[in-house]
């Protein structure tokens, strides 16, 4: 397991009272600030840092347009397991204006039926929660249990947005740095073109399923 502190904020004052969400914010906005200095301090470099209301779907991204141009991917990370058999597990990262295409998925990574991996068994796999799910989750899969899987697209962009393991912040990095990452974790990722059923508008790009 890596040595990662990812530690919280002690609240001192007994006079101020937070509520249970002002905790959990306050207390995942440190773990993801934790997370982004991890990850500086090994080398793995980003571009932005952007904070925003937590997304457990898609949210319109186009209000940071004027920071990042139009060339860039936001990621959505959709984590699957065969419905019968083995049941291998995939982490199947594409943009997020693609509805994808899971009978073309099947057949790329010829595999049984896909469904998404069970909400409980999320915690113990990768230490997170539904609309959590970032490439970073895969530092916790210490028994390789997931197989990564990125759509080719991505590769393209200049710029790639995944949560720091909290879906109310969002970093922006190129690709390479995403591979750097992996390999500092010693992992592999199978690239592969992802088909989607239909597009969604190109103008309103959203950040979703992480």
């Amino acid at each position: 397991m890596l040595d990662v502190n990812f530690s919280k904020i002690d609240i001192l004052d007994n006079n101020i009272v937070l509520s249970e969400s002002e905790s959990h914010r306050i207390e995942m906005t440190q773990r993801a600030v934790n997370f982004c200095d991890f990850l500086e301090s090994k080398g793995i470099s980003y571009d932005y840092c952007f904070k925003h209301p937590e997304v457990s779907g898609c949210v319109d991204y186009h209000e940071f347009d004027k920071y990042l141009g139009d060339d860039y991917f936001v990621g959505k990370h959709l984590l699957l397991q065969e419905r019968k058999g083995d049941k291998n597990k995939y982490l199947v990262i594409a943009d997020s204006s693609k509805k994808v295409d899971f009978n073309a998925l099947r057949e790329k990574l010829d595999c049984r039926k896909l469904e998404f991996v069970k909400e409980e068994d999320m915690e113990s796999l990768i230490h997170t929660t539904p609309g959590n799910v970032s490439i970073f989750n895969m530092i916790y899969d210490v028994n390789e249990e997931i197989q990564l899987v990125i759509d080719q697209d991505l590769l393209n962009a200049s710029e790639v947005a995944f949560h720091p393991l909290y879906n109310g912040m969002s970093i922006f990095m190129k690709p390479e740095q995403c591979f750097k990452f992996l390999s500092f974790i010693d992992r592999e990722a199978m690239v592969i073109p992802i088909e989607s059923k239909e597009k969604m508008i190109p103008a309103q790009k959203k950040l979703g399923g992480m």
